[in-house]
C-alpha cells in the first residue's frame, strides 16, 4: 500500500489550509491549480465544469497555458463517449483515475480523434482525472438525461508516470476540495445576495434606530426624503424633531399594548407628494425601524377613499378650502341646489351633520398633517 513521506503530509496540511481560505468563485479554478499543482505537478492541469446531457465543457487553466484551440474543443466534444474516463462511469466518479488504468500507450494511439487530434497536439500521453463528490454515482443513468454538472480537475503529463503516490495525495485532497468549493459557491451567492439587498435598501426609505434613538443606519433615498419633508437637523445621527417626537409617541403605543394607534402610518403632504412613514419594533435586536415610502397624490384622489364620488370629491375638497356653496356651484358650473345635494350625500357617507365636522373626519381619518393642495 502507497504510504505518504512526513514531508508529503505537511504539504498536503498546508495546501488544504490554502484552499479553505478561497472565496472568489471567479478565481476559485486558478487558485486551486495552483494549490494542487504543488503538491502533484503536471504540464497542463485544468479545472473543468462538464455538462452532463450535452458534454459541453468549460476549462480553467493557468496563466502560463494558452488553452485548447477550437478544433481541439471541437474535437473532445465529437469523441467524449469514446473517453476511457467517460467509458467507465459511474465508476471513475468515486475517485481520481488515470487513462492508464484502463489503456495501454499502444491503445491510447489508436484514439483516432481522442489522441491523435487532441493529446498528442499537446504532447500528452496521460491524464489523471477526477471529479469532486457531488453526484451520486448510482443514479449515473439518471443523472446522464439531466441538466446537472460534474466539477473536477485533470492533470496531464507528456510521460506515463504519475503514481500511487500521486493518486494518493488527489484522493485525499478531493473532498476538501468539494468544501471548499462549495463554501465559494455560497459565498458567491451570499455577495449576490447582499448585492441585492444594497440595491433594494438604495431605492427604499430605511432608517434604523438604536434602543436610545440614534440613527444607526439610513438609506440614501430616506436622507433625500428627511431633506425634503422636515427641517434640516444639525445632528446627523439624530431624526428632526418632529419626528422624533412621533417616533417616541409609537414607541409607547407599543409599550402599553396600544396596537391599533401604533400601526397607523404617519403621512406628509407636500405638493403632489405624500411621504408615508411606518413604525417597527425589532425585539431581537433591540432596534426601531422606519419604513419611507414616497407617493404621488392628489386631493381628489385621496377623498375618494373616503367612499366619495369624483363629484363628491371635488365639492368636499372646495369645503375644506373654505369655500360657500355659491362659490363652489360656481367652480364646478352647476346650480347651488345640486352642491345641497352632494352635500347631504357626503354627510351621509362620512356620518356627520355639518360641514366643520365632514373637515374634521376628512383630515383626522385620512391621516394627512398639511393641508391638502390647492385648485
Amino acid at each position: 500500500m502507497e504510504t505518504l513521506t512526513l514531508q508529503d503530509t505537511q504539504n498536503l496540511h498546508q495546501g488544504i489550509q490554502k484552499l479553505y481560505t478561497l472565496r472568489n468563485l471567479d478565481t476559485f479554478g486558478v487558485a486551486a491549480l495552483t494549490i494542487m499543482n504543488q503538491l502533484v505537478p503536471s504540464d497542463i492541469p485544468t479545472f473543468h465544469i462538464t455538462y452532463v446531457r450535452t458534454h459541453q465543457t468549460s476549462d480553467t487553466f493557468l496563466p502560463d497555458f494558452p488553452g485548447f484551440t477550437p478544433e481541439m474543443e471541437r474535437v473532445r466534444l465529437q469523441h467524449f463517449g469514446k473517453h476511457p474516463i467517460a467509458q467507465h462511469m459511474p465508476y471513475t466518479l468515486n475517485g481520481a483515475y488515470k487513462l492508464s488504468d484502463f489503456v495501454s500507450q499502444k491503445e491510447l494511439h489508436w484514439f483516432e480523434g481522442l489522441y491523435q487530434q487532441f493529446l498528442r497536439l499537446v504532447d500528452v500521453e496521460d491524464q489523471i482525472v477526477f471529479f469532486l463528490p457531488n453526484a451520486n454515482p448510482g443514479s449515473w443513468c439518471n443523472l446522464s438525461q439531466t441538466d446537472a454538472t460534474l466539477v473536477g480537475f485533470a492533470l496531464h503529463r507528456p510521460q506515463r508516470n504519475f503514481t500511487e503516490r500521486d493518486r494518493l495525495i488527489l484522493n485525499l485532497l478531493r473532498p476538501h476540495l468539494a468544501q471548499a468549493y462549495s463554501n465559494a459557491q455560497h459565498y458567491h451567492q451570499f455577495q449576490q445576495q447582499l448585492t441585492q439587498l444594497h440595491q433594494c435598501l438604495n431605492s427604499l426609505g430605511l432608517i434604523i434606530l438604536n434602543g436610545i434613538g440614534q440613527i444607526q443606519f439610513r438609506s440614501p433615498s430616506a436622507t433625500q426624503w428627511l431633506q425634503t419633508y422636515f427641517t434640516k437637523s444639525t445632528h446627523t445621527d439624530h431624526l428632526p424633531d418632529h419626528l422624533w417626537a412621533w417616533v417616541r409617541h409609537q414607541i409607547s403605543s407599543f409599550t402599553n399594548n396600544h396596537l391599533l394607534t401604533a400601526d397607523i402610518p404617519l403621512c406628509i403632504e407636500q405638493a403632489d407628494k405624500k411621504l408615508v412613514i411606518r413604525f417597527l419594533i425589532e425585539q431581537i435586536g433591540e432596534c426601531y425601524l422606519l419604513i419611507l415610502e414616497e407617493q404621488t397624490v392628489s386631493g381628489l384622489n385621496s377623498l375618494e377613499l373616503l367612499g366619495l364620488t369624483q363629484r363628491e370629491a371635488d365639492v368636499l375638497l372646495c369645503v375644506i378650502r373654505g369655500k360657500d356653496n355659491k362659490a363652489i356651484a360656481r367652480h364646478l358650473s352647476v346650480h347651488p341646489s345640486t352642491i345641497r345635494k352632494h352635500l347631504e350625500s357626503i354627510y351621509r357617507k362620512l356620518r356627520v351633520q355639518s360641514r366643520t365636522e365632514a373637515i374634521a373626519h376628512t383630515l383626522e381619518t385620512l391621516g394627512i398633517l398639511n393641508s391638502l393642495p390647492s385648485i
